[in-house]
């Protein structure tokens, strides 16, 4: 059996036309739709880098406070106690000694 070719009317030509240019028309929609999801993405993740510098900040600012006080908090039993300060460095002294001659 042998096929006839099919005649393709004006109007079946204008309505593919039609559907043709309606998928470009959401193509070119879904480009722009995907740029500004980008463009968002990009802003949150800035906004999320940021946020997370300034909490990296604060906790190393509270770590340098911790560390200062306890600095001040152990010269003052220095000063106090110097006889029991001097004898732990001793002790201290001696043990890492023995660790490091061990080896």
């Amino acid at each position: 059996m042998v096929d006839k070719p099919q005649i393709v009317t004006a109007q079946a030509a204008s309505a593919a036309e039609a559907n043709l240019n309606d998928v470009k028309s959401d193509l070119d929609q879904l480009r722009a739709d995907f740029t500004k999801l980008l463009e968002t993405l990009g802003k949150t993740a800035k906004h999320s880098v940021k946020g997370a510098k300034g909490e990296a900040e604060s906790a190393a600012g509270e770590v340098g406070d911790w560390a200062e006080e306890q600095v001040l908090t152990l010269r003052e039993s220095i000063r106090e106690q110097p006889i029991t300060a001097c004898a732990i460095a001793a002790g201290v002294g001696v043990i890492l000694g023995q660790i490091l001659l061990r080896r």
